[in-house]
């Protein structure tokens, strides 16, 4: 990785998560189709390499590649029991809660590019920066309404703005869209602020909207995506998932290497799935974009699940969450299809 990510997380909370190993000795694909959600953006890149690599059928898998907008319509597809896998994002936290997925991946570590933006001739604007250097304050805020969907980053990124400026959930409106259309909407009028993610953030920049924050003004530490599966295929389908793993994080490493091809293949895809990258949305993406490879993940540095637990918390504080939700959350943490993953590339 070009960064190495910090976390800074109670390790006791991911003690005594237990789980049975999967054998490292031999794993050998069901050939039963193994149904995946994601999204057409970094995220779901890697699982998009892997299938046009051939991992997958290399492997003995037979994957079928869904694609969803947002978080959100991933959750209730894996609720409806329509995925097996779903490789996401913040959203993932809700779901977690539940106590009906297992979590067996870390995902992709986003360190820019999820930013609020402001019109330019708008109080909040005018307001200025602070000495943290994120713009607005408590007076021209409350009671704005601010575009982008709900239960994501964009409504984190949200709620952290607010309470910069000594306000809480209550006293703005979030305005649920997804991100492109949160992002015509604001471009043509609506909303008083937009909070997303790129490419849009980078187009809102280069048509000169004013960002009052991005995420690493008022987060703690990197956003790190999710891989989870349904208990049932955790229990039924072991060596599938430590396979469908092993080529995802194979892939990881292949996008990390190679950063032509990676920005290539990742514009033809997003294209292919109507949205357009520009040469800038790419280079801005590979700048803020960082994969975990077998050897990354899940360290004592960046132990599997961290991320989800802090958020988790954060989410309890403002009542989106309860305790038992969050013990949900770290019960889901199975390190066994990790360390078979680990174990073999240690032995190849």
């Amino acid at each position: 990785m070009k960064r190495r990510v910090a976390l800074v997380v109670a390790t006791c909370m991911l003690a005594g998560t237990m789980a049975v190993p999967v054998s490292a000795d031999e794993l050998k694909g069901s050939g039963e189709k193994l149904i995946v959600g994601t999204m057409a953006n970094a995220l779901g890149l890697p699982v998009h390499w892997a299938q046009e690599k051939g991992y997958f059928e290399d492997a003995g898998l037979d994957v079928d590649l869904e694609i969803f907008a947002t978080g959100a319509p991933i959750n209730e597809a894996m609720a409806a029991g329509e995925l097996d896998v779903a490789v996401s994002g913040m959203a993932s936290i809700y779901a977690l809660g539940t106590g009906m997925y297992t979590y067996i991946g870390d995902g992709v570590i986003t360190t820019g590019g999820e930013s609020i933006y402001v019109r330019e001739d708008s109080d909040i604007a005018k307001a200025g920066a602070d000495e943290d250097g994120i713009i607005g304050s408590a007076e021209t805020l409350k009671g704005a309404s601010i575009l982008g969907p709900l239960a994501t980053t964009a409504h984190y990124q949200a709620i952290k703005y607010m309470e910069h400026f000594g306000l809480t959930a209550d006293d703005f409106s979030m305005v649920s869209m997804d991100y492109p259309q949160a992002y015509q909407a604001f471009v043509t009028g609506e909303g008083d602020l937009v909070a997303n993610k790129m490419p849009y953030t980078n187009q809102l920049e280069e048509e000169g909207y004013v960002k009052v924050c991005d995420m690493n003004m008022v987060s703690d530490s990197p956003i790190i995506d999710t891989i989870f599966t349904q208990n049932d295929v955790a229990e039924e389908r072991k060596d599938d998932l430590a396979l469908f793993l092993e080529c995802y994080y194979k892939a990881c490493e292949d996008i990390m290497a190679n950063e032509d091809e990676r920005k290539e293949v990742a514009v033809q895809w997003y294209a292919d799935e109507g949205i357009t990258y520009s040469d800038s949305d790419m280079s801005t993406e590979v700048a803020v974009k960082d994969y975990f490879t077998r050897e990354t993940v899940d360290t004592d540095e960046n132990p599997l699940g961290a991320f989800m637990l802090n958020i988790g918390k954060f989410y309890v504080d403002q009542e989106m969450l309860t305790d038992d939700d969050i013990k949900n959350v770290e019960n889901s943490i199975d390190k066994s299809f990790i360390e078979t993953v680990k174990s073999r590339n240690a032995e190849s």
